[in-house]
């Protein structure tokens, strides 16, 4: 079933919210769509899957959602492109779901990243310790930067650019979904957080751990 809705794909998923994502029609099962597949490759299947059941919608559009290598690639070759001067950066869609019962929109999930304006040395301010929590050296997470948002830089120091870009110029991924529950957007930031790592080639791979991080 299609919907019209701003940039939809071609390629919608029909869902049976209390089975598997790839439903059965008239006794046939439908074929998974690709980029839901991509979505399952950065987010974890499972992750996925949960995050559509909690939308509450019968079928789901995908947009985004290139390979964890393609994004890797376009966030280098922009960090060596960067200059300190530089305070736009390109956002990076890495998947988004919108979610449909009927013709409405039930709910969306959107993982995103791109290079931060935030450097980590603005971390170490009162108004900031008190919004970000800190999981390591190179590592902080801020549970609720909006209503229904969840974040986390990084350090990546990338081979080929000035000698600040690790401390001022981090990773920035983004979750939202107004229907994710706070432990759910943990498991969809820090799983996406690791695929795109993974392949960042950073001299010093930041280490995206297992928990949320807690509060001091």
């Amino acid at each position: 079933m299609l919907h019209t809705y701003g940039r939809r794909m071609t390629a919608v998923v029909g869902l049976a919210i209390g089975g598997l994502l790839a439903g059965c029609s008239g006794g046939e099962e439908r074929a998974e769509s690709p980029k839901l597949g991509q979505c399952k490759t950065l987010l974890g299947a499972a992750n996925v899957e949960a995050a559509v059941k909690t939308t509450g919608g019968s079928d789901v559009e995908v947009g985004g959602t290139p390979q964890a290598d393609v994004l890797a690639d376009r966030l280098v070759q922009e960090a060596k492109r960067w200059q300190k001067s530089d305070l736009q950066h390109t956002r990076y869609t890495g998947c988004r779901m919108d979610a449909f019962k009927g013709d409405q929109i039930s709910g969306t999930v959107d993982v995103s990243v791109k290079w931060s304006v935030l450097s980590l040395g603005v971390m170490d301010s009162p108004e900031n310790r008190r919004a970000w929590r800190q999981a390591n050296a190179s590592v902080y997470v801020e549970p609720e930067p909006g209503p229904a948002r969840m974040r986390l830089i990084a350090a990546c120091a990338v081979p080929g650019t000035i000698a600040s870009q690790p401390s001022d110029l981090p990773l920035q991924f983004d979750v939202a979904g107004a229907s994710l529950g706070t432990e759910l957007r943990w498991e969809l930031l820090s799983a996406f957080a690791r695929s795109v790592v993974a392949e960042m080639d950073c001299a010093e791979p930041p280490v995206i751990p297992s928990a949320l991080p807690t509060a001091v």
